[in-house]
């Protein structure tokens, strides 16, 4: 009986000592309307690996040198479900809202990477649509 007691003890204060802790460090989250900015594309037949890669190096350094825009992300299309329409390469940017991709368009570092990699795609798709970002408050 006793060291049923004492097991109860035990388990009950664990449970309030869990359920303070985490108490403490929960975190809110929030959401904040963020615009996504697609940008799919392939390249010309012939264009070298090199070129690619040094295309894709240009573009992705886009990231560090236009305000308001808080992530770059995507790759080489790796789906197997076989609708790509073509287009090899995928990436997403967000920007903080329709104001700082109206700035990135004519931006002079996106207009540079522009016309570096423009000759070198074959096709080139962009749409946009409205997202959430989530954010831990504390």
């Amino acid at each position: 009986m006793k060291s049923s007691i004492l097991s109860h003890s035990i388990i009950f204060s664990l449970l309030i000592s869990t359920t303070i802790l985490c108490s403490c460090h929960s975190d809110k989250v929030e959401t904040q309307k963020v615009l996504r900015h697609v940008v799919a594309f392939t390249f010309k037949e012939g264009v070298s690996i090199q070129d690619q890669t040094q295309a894709i190096q240009y573009f992705k350094a886009l990231e560090n040198k236009i305000p308001g825009l808080i992530k770059f992300e995507g790759g080489d299309d790796i789906s197997v479900e076989g609708f790509s329409k073509g287009f090899t390469h995928c990436y997403i940017l967000t920007f903080e809202d329709e104001a700082a991709r109206d700035a990135y368009l004519p931006h002079p570092a996106h207009m540079e990477v522009v016309d570096k990699n423009k000759p070198l795609m074959a096709d080139l798709l962009t749409l946009d649509f409205w997202g959430e970002e989530k954010k831990s408050v504390n």
